[in-house]
């Protein structure tokens, strides 16, 4: 019940008992038909009230069933998608009529001039988001869901200047601040003042630490300004707030420690290279890098060999890399071509999720090694279940070349080999960007930690050939430690 409606029944209770005060004895007769009643002035007015109030519920609760109609519509249309600034809309949309005096059918009104609003900006008809918005600021004036719709509409034309100015109006009110702080930042990293984003996700990851894009915003900002122990802390607020979970903790955490472990190694501190190498391969051993950098520590460091084949077959088992493969058969730089093979073939048979990566390196070791019946089996058997790509395309030349003695049939593979797609190489999973080394960093899009290894692709086109899912890797067991070399 209503403050006015509470007034209203006061009002008439007063008025009753002074008329009754006045004429004690009058009555009020009510004949209908064959009906006939007999009230006093009081229970006649009583009666009248409790009538006014069964009314006025009764209008309230159908009201209220419009307007959970109007706002389940708002909420499950098919245009909708799911932010933070809807969030905020929906919070804004119920308190329309809260704040300002306003009748049934300007709140009907203005709900439907919010949706559809919101559905001319997601269809990006910005014009006919600015018609309705217009409308619906007639109505209910200037309240904090204009700004938030008018915000949706800067993003949407992309005018990342006006963004970054109401944002500034939005963050005074605290009602919107959060959504103003989103703004600031989305529109301040489009317009690549890093510093300045990073100052104001900052004050956003001091007044809420539960929301994911505070999170993700504060930890891309701070490893781009090589913040290692800032963006550690927002990793670890991260998952505590279960918005991270553990498998992508664990890798982002081994880049962080690995980036730190490079910073010391430029510096000449091998001590805390090695500290802060050893933690990132601990964190994810399928950190290719890690694995890598590791076992050169221990290869150039009294020689410990073992413990570096130790490093990267625990890698090799998890994320089958051919980096990973190259850098085992260095270990052992006395090896003759035929030990190799060898021991690349003992190797092979753990890695069980790319089995064409086996085949391709066994080529090309058997045509180095002149082995051509063993280098055509192993090529034949890579082409049934992939398509040919330059390595095995320049194999095939040599083969034809060494073996056949058929020079036109090899020129033809070596003019082929120009078509073929990649063999391997490191792709960002968000822009797909391919480069044939790994970064923590994606060159093109700015990612942190999204450079994947995929097998067989295309410098266009992205991944033929997925890596190796996270979840997979983690039910291959550990190898076991062995005994180090001395």
């Amino acid at each position: 019940m209503t403050r006015k409606t509470s007034i209203f029944i006061f009002l008439g209770l007063i008025f009753t008992f002074t008329i009754w005060m006045m004429d004690r004895a009058s009555l009020v007769a009510v004949s209908w038909r064959k009906v006939y009643f007999e009230f006093s002035i009081p229970e006649a007015m009583l009666f009248l009230l409790v009538i006014f109030a069964i009314i006025d519920l009764l209008t309230r609760i159908i009201r209220t069933v419009q307007k959970a109609q109007l706002k389940e519509v708002y909420r499950t249309s098919v245009f909708r998608d799911n932010t933070d600034e809807n969030a905020a809309i929906d919070v804004l949309a119920g308190k329309i009529s809260e704040k300002m005096i306003i009748n049934r059918h300007d709140f009907d009104s203005s709900m439907l001039l919010v949706l559809q609003a919101m559905t001319a900006i997601t269809a990006g008809d910005m014009k006919e988001a600015r018609s309705n918005l217009s409308k619906l600021k007639k109505i209910i004036g200037d309240d904090p869901i204009i700004d938030v719709l008018k915000m949706k509409i800067y993003k949407g034309e992309k005018d990342f200047d006006k963004m970054e100015k109401l944002s500034g109006k939005m963050m005074k009110n605290e009602n919107v601040q959060l959504i103003g702080l989103k703004a600031a930042v989305e529109a301040q990293m489009q317009k690549k003042e890093f510093k300045e984003a990073l100052a104001t996700v900052n004050r956003a990851y001091e007044l809420r630490q539960d929301l994911y894009w505070v999170i993700e915003s504060a930890f891309e900002l701070r490893a781009k300004a090589k913040d290692w122990e800032g963006a550690m802390q927002v990793l670890d607020a991260g998952l505590k707030k279960k918005i991270i979970n553990k498998v992508n903790y664990d890798r982002f955490k081994s880049i962080v420690l690995l980036e730190r472990a490079f910073e010391f190694k430029a510096k000449k501190d091998e001590v805390n290279f090695f500290k802060f190498a050893s933690q990132s391969f601990e964190a994810d051993e399928t950190l290719v890098a890690a694995a890598i950098s590791l076992a050169r520590y221990y290869k150039e460091h009294d020689n410990q060999v073992r413990k570096a084949a130790n490093i990267l077959t625990q890698a090799w088992k998890r994320n089958p890399v051919d980096e990973l493969a190259y850098e085992y058969m260095n270990l052992w730089p006395e090896d003759d071509i035929l030990d190799q093979i060898k021991r690349i073939e003992a190797w092979a048979n753990m890695n069980s999720l790319r089995p064409s990566l086996n085949n391709r390196l066994i080529a090309e070791l058997a045509v180095k090694a002149g082995l051509w019946n063993k280098a055509k089996t192993e090529i034949d058997m890579f082409i049934i279940n992939n398509p040919c790509t330059k390595k095995i395309a320049s194999l095939l030349a040599t083969y034809e070349e060494k073996a056949n003695k058929d020079k036109k049939a090899a020129a033809e593979w070596k003019q082929r080999m120009k078509t073929c797609d990649e063999d391997s190489g490191w792709v960002c999973e968000d822009c797909g960007e391919v480069s044939d080394k790994w970064e923590a960093v994606c060159d093109k899009c700015g990612s942190f930690g999204t450079k994947k290894w995929h097998l067989y692709i295309e410098k266009n086109e992205g991944a033929k050939f997925a890596e190796v899912p996270q979840e997979v890797a983690e039910q291959i067991p550990s190898l076991d430690n062995e005994e180090d070399d001395d």
